[in-house]
């Protein structure tokens, strides 16, 4: 019958009779598929009878596509409700109702979580995963991937694809290779001047796509039917694949993007150029893992023999401070440039194999790699990141004093332009250079130029880190300026979630804060972060180095607390013969430990050799941040000895430098009332020469607690119930999670989280699992 003729319309005019003649409270009329109808007189009759409905009577509607129909009409008229396929996805508590409801009562969440991020809550999806997992094999393959993706793409293929016309079905499996679908993109694939033209007529048949934006538009196709484009494309033939993958390439403005195309394309020279320009500001943001999986993709022969990618490759161990698993490809890399003459870049991989070759202790190797680099001719970026690296070749070398300069010719480079200083400030541990003679004036403007480039323009992590440097702060002994420090640079790691570096380096700084007020349990305790650090994965190479330089800071703050027993304790961690890999300075450490362990003990014969073998170390290898000045330990040995002449002696060049250098650090890394004799030992004529300095250290010692929120302080800020509720984040679980496993209203939970990313300082439930994580992990509630 024509839809539009007079039968068609008869047959309409008596239903909507019949309709109005019903007698009962509420009638709903359902059709389903209506994007099967594809008559525009058949609408055109349907949207009529629809108008003409009467008021009890309602009609539900099931398409895949927008039908041509009086939408904009009912909308305005308030007559329309609409459920779009976002409404319809499931969640996660809907998804494992449904699972229990359907198929099996002891689905873990787990499962749950795989099969929603799978298949993106779509209810079809769902229905076929948990259909396959019910029947799962014994083999423990909780999940028949294989076969539930046949199923879903035996659907795919039946009900979505087969109904598409063929130049819409061509332009969808051409463009499956895009994440993103809009004009641009889609036509430098396919080749259409009309791609916008299709992307609408795709968004209104809202064929398995989420719509990023409206206005241009541009959308995002579903992952599983994505995946199955994909698969159709493969077979149809793979080399139309990397062709298309070669085109998006060219267009795509989003790097990662670019080159990932690039890869898939199997351009592989295309794809190092592009990963070249874009690792440095992927490193700025700590995304060396990325650059890892993209280094994978390249061919095994590729990564063997070409100097870019080998360079890359260490770049992305020196992003873990891996000197071990640096060295290797930073060699492969420096014999490619002198092949081929590349004086620029051998420079840059000589500069970085001297640190690698320095971390793992071969400091004559070091030494000649530094001297091959001065003798090339090096731009400004590398001429300072040259002098950062001569900085510590100097302290490893036992050249104290060479130290200052390195560090003041890599400040002078970044004077005119500060850009120079990145990679200079590469080595987020720069700031533990602060008590070697002179260092405190390079530090300082070093920090001055770093915080005045971060507030012109985005810049590297570490520089904003060095913009935020207090070693300066704490070894002049300025309590105010260091507390105020320490506290921006807890915020500046909160935004940047959690940079184990710069954690590091917090923690030390906090360890020696509360250790000179006299909280000596929670100065330990902060240090014992840093342990918990290296013993994850990700620093384990450096583990063994480490853990001795956070034993020596741990022997420090059992001498300032006169803590025979945790002295006692930690000791046998230093007393093992120093590594090949460990700088000599570990010997003065050693020798330190033991004297004034010994002291502590009362063995005044051995206290005496120990640190007297100290005190000459002292002078070529010395870290002051790490550990106090032996000459003052061997003062305090003298005067147990009753010879406050000889005691008087031993102290008055630790003062002399500590009014040279204008710091009285040296003086808060020792134990208050022993020292406070030494002190006493200060002739009355001499005592004005050091009135700074003493007016400093008593203003210090007489300020109230410093304010290095402790966890403890942090965590009775929250109330018990938000404790469990930050315990379930940490876990991962959404506030819906939350809500049903605490019993709670679900803006009851919204309004915890609230509070405690407000309490906590932190942006983000991720800032405030990673907050969670970092103190308690999976062990339960703080101490109260």
């Amino acid at each position: 019958m024509d839809s539009g003729g007079a039968g068609a319309r008869g047959a309409v005019a008596g239903l909507i009779n019949a309709l109005c003649s019903y007698q009962g409270e509420r009638l709903l009329l359902i059709a389903d598929d209506l994007h099967r109808i594809n008559d525009a007189g058949a609408l055109r009759l349907l949207d009529a009878m629809i108008d003409l409905l009467p008021p009890e009577v309602g009609l539900l509607l099931g398409s895949r596509v927008e039908p041509e129909l009086s939408l904009p009409r009912w909308r305005a008229r308030n007559e329309l409700g609409e459920l779009l396929a976002s409404d319809l996805q499931f969640d996660e508590t809907d998804a494992v109702a449904f699972a229990e409801a359907r198929f099996t009562d002891s689905v873990s969440i787990e499962c749950v979580r795989q099969v929603l991020a799978r298949t993106q809550g779509w209810a079809v999806g769902l229905q076929l995963m948990f259909g396959s997992l019910a029947k799962a094999t014994a083999s423990g393959d909780e999940l028949a991937t294989g076969r539930t993706d046949r199923h879903l793409f035996d659907y795919f293929a039946a009900e979505v694809l087969a109904e598409l016309p063929q130049d819409l079905r061509d332009f969808v499996l051409q463009c499956s290779i895009l994440p993103e679908l809009d004009s641009q993109r889609c036509a430098a694939v396919t080749g259409r001047s009309d791609a916008r033209l299709v992307l609408d007529e795709l968004y209104r048949r809202n064929l398995f796509l989420t719509v990023l934006d409206e206005k241009k538009p541009v959308l995002r196709l579903h992952d599983l039917f994505r995946d199955y484009l994909q698969g159709e494309l493969a077979r149809c033939s793979q080399g139309l694949m990397e062709v298309l993958h070669a085109k998006a390439a060219v267009v795509e403005p989003v790097t990662p993007r670019a080159v990932t195309h690039w890869l898939k394309a199997k351009r592989w020279d295309e794809a190092v150029a592009l990963i070249q320009r874009y690792a440095e500001p992927l490193l700025a943001e700590g995304g060396f893992t990325i650059i890892e999986r993209w280094l994978a993709q390249l061919p095994e022969e590729m990564r063997g023999r070409q100097a870019e990618v080998a360079h890359l490759q260490a770049l992305c161990y020196w992003a873990r401070y891996d000197f071990q698993g640096m060295r290797e490809p930073l060699e492969r890399a420096c014999a490619g440039y002198r092949q081929r003459g590349d004086s620029v870049s051998l420079a840059r991989a000589l500069i970085g194999l001297a640190r690698c070759y320095q971390g793992s202790g071969d400091l004559a190797a070091s030494a000649r790699l530094l001297q091959e680099a001065d003798g090339l001719d090096l731009d400004l970026h590398l001429r300072s990141a040259f002098h950062s690296v001569r900085a510590w070749q100097a302290l490893a070398d036992g050249r104290p004093g060479d130290v200052a300069p390195a560090l003041q010719a890599m400040v002078d480079a970044g004077e005119g332009e500060p850009t120079t200083l990145y990679p200079a400030v590469c080595d987020a541990f720069n700031g533990f250079l602060c008590g070697l003679p002179g260092t405190q004036a390079p530090l300082r403007r070093l920090r001055e130029l770093c915080a005045a480039w971060s507030e012109r323009q985005p810049v590297h992590w570490q520089v904003q880190a060095m913009a935020h440097m207090a070693w300066p702060d704490f070894w002049r002994g300025e309590r105010v300026s260091t507390l105020a420090a320490s506290e921006a640079q807890t915020f500046f790691l909160r935004s940047m979630e959690a940079l184990p570096q710069l954690r590091i380096n917090l923690n030390q700084l906090n360890c020696w804060i509360l250790a000179a007020d006299g909280e000596f349990e929670q100065a330990a305790n902060m240090e014992m972060r840093n342990q918990k650090i290296f013993d994850s994965p990700e620093f384990r190479s450096l583990a063994p180095t480490w853990l001795r330089l956070i034993a020596v800071v741990m022997a420090s703050v059992y001498w300032m607390a006169q803590d025979v027993q945790g002295f006692g304790e930690i000791l046998p961690t230093l007393e093992p013969a120093r590594r090949p890999e460990e700088w000599p300075v570990i010997d003065t450490a050693r020798a330190l430990a033991k004297g004034q362990f010994a002291l502590l003990s009362g063995r005044l014969d051995q206290a005496e050799a120990e640190l007297l073998l100290a005190c000459e170390l002292y002078k070529f290898w010395r870290l002051p941040i790490f550990m106090g000045n032996p000459s003052t330990s061997l003062a305090l040995l003298r005067l147990a000895r009753g010879d406050a002449g000889a005691a008087w002696a031993e102290f008055k060049p630790v003062l002399k430098e500590a009014v040279v250098e204008d710091c009285i650090g040296p003086l808060l890394l020792e134990p208050r009332e022993p020292l406070a004799r030494l002190l006493a030992l200060i002739p009355s004529a001499e005592r004005d020469g050091y009135e700074a300095i003493l007016a400093r250290l008593a203003a210090w010692h007489s300020a109230p607690l410093s304010s290095v929120a402790s966890d403890g302080d942090i965590s009775r800020r929250l109330s018990e119930r938000e404790l469990e509720v930050l315990q379930r984040i940490a876990g991962g679980d959404s506030n819906k999670q939350i809500a049903r496993t605490l019993a709670l209203s679900p803006h009851t939970v919204k309004r915890h989280v609230a509070n405690i990313l407000g309490k906590l300082d932190v942006a983000t439930r991720r800032q405030a699992a990673v907050w969670w994580g970092e103190r308690y992990g999976a062990a339960g509630y703080p101490d109260r």
